[in-house]
């Protein structure tokens, strides 16, 4: 099977070398960059407008967050607490021990390893990834701390669910082609050819303090450099206190190229398209690129804790559509990893 090259990777790879806002030439003062009076909405979901909500912050913003979602706190806080425990509380050498990265599996542990197109350089930041595919984890769960594996599993189902809810709910206007429920319907937890992805992720404080940090920024580093995520959507767990996420702004409405900040709402859980899911909705729908910016000054003393969930369609899921050939979601990902790895070596 030839792997498709896809120009969804193209936007990052230009921004290393654009000088705009969008590119590196924002790092070292990104953390002013972004504009007070512009906000990702907050919707409510058990709100008459929900619907029509998630349609305006999806089909322009790209991003927004849920309250009401029905994902439970504790669930939550376990999730963190066993995050906490594990990046914390090891070695570097006990981490990478438990949890052996697996590039096919696109699971295990990995220290300041992901390389992004739009920088060529590592993110500041080691993480966790779970991949919900029937033996992907097989050897890769971490024994300690032995409650790390109970309390992903319910943040998986927990977070499908919620998921699910939201396809439904933009399915119809994003693509009104499919039968009723496909978009959700293509997403099975531990399938044996399913692609869902669970990533816990902890940023360490800068080591060496301002200096350091601004050494870093000047070279150009990144917490996580500017990005668009592969799937079709992605949760994202914050913690109060622990900012740096941040969204480009609406390019199809809005000339002001300041970036906008994603910060932790309480109760709330901060989602995004993603680019399987814009093409699927032929456009529609619009994945938006992102970054978790190096701290300010005050900062650098503080690390950084998130966990993501990225909903990505199993293999097997044909995306059809009127802008593009059709192609399998298996096909669509490794794409994206051949397109990412060639725009990030070149």
């Amino acid at each position: 099977m030839a792997i498709p090259v896809l120009s969804e990777v193209a936007l990052e790879a230009s921004l290393r070398s654009s000088g705009s806002n969008f590119g590196l030439a924002s790092a070292a003062s990104a953390a002013s960059s972004n504009p007070e009076d512009v906000c990702v909405p907050v919707i409510d979901l058990q709100s008459l407008q929900a619907a029509d909500l998630l349609w305006q912050a999806a089909s322009t913003l790209g991003f927004f967050v849920v309250t009401n979602h029905g994902v439970p706190q504790k669930c939550i806080d376990d999730a963190f607490n066993t995050s906490d425990d594990f990046f914390l509380n090891h070695t570097l050498e006990q981490k990478e021990a438990q949890s052996p990265f697996s590039a096919p599996n696109n699971a295990g542990y990995e220290f300041m390893k992901q390389v992004r197109p739009s920088t060529g350089l590592p993110d500041q930041k080691e993480s966790l990834q779970v991949t919900a595919r029937q033996g992907c984890m097989d050897g890769r769960w971490p024994n300690a701390p032995a409650n790390l594996k109970p309390a992903v599993e319910a943040l998986l189902e927990h977070s499908h669910a919620l998921c699910s809810r939201l396809l439904n709910m933009l399915e119809p206007r994003a693509a009104p082609q499919l039968k009723p429920g496909t978009l959700a319907n293509a997403h099975t937890l531990w399938a044996d050819d399913g692609q869902f992805t669970l990533r816990m992720l902890h940023y360490p404080p800068i080591e060496g303090g301002k200096d350091k940090l601004a050494k870093l920024a000047e070279d150009g580093h990144w917490r996580a450099g500017p990005h668009t995520d592969w799937c079709n959507l992605t949760l994202l767990y914050q913690r109060a206190g622990e900012s740096g996420l941040e969204c480009a702004p609406n390019v199809r409405a809005a000339a002001d190229t300041a970036w906008v900040a994603v910060d932790n709402v309480d109760g709330g859980i901060a989602v995004n398209v993603g680019d399987m899911l814009g093409r699927w909705s032929d456009g529609r729908l619009y994945s938006n690129l992102h970054r978790v910016r190096m701290p300010k000054p005050e900062e650098a003393h503080k690390g950084r804790r998130s966990v993501a969930f990225f909903m990505q369609a199993d293999k097997k899921a044909l995306i059809e559509c009127s802008q593009h050939d059709a192609i399998t979601a298996g096909e669509y990902i490794l794409g994206r990893i051949k397109s990412n790895f060639d725009a990030s070596k070149s």
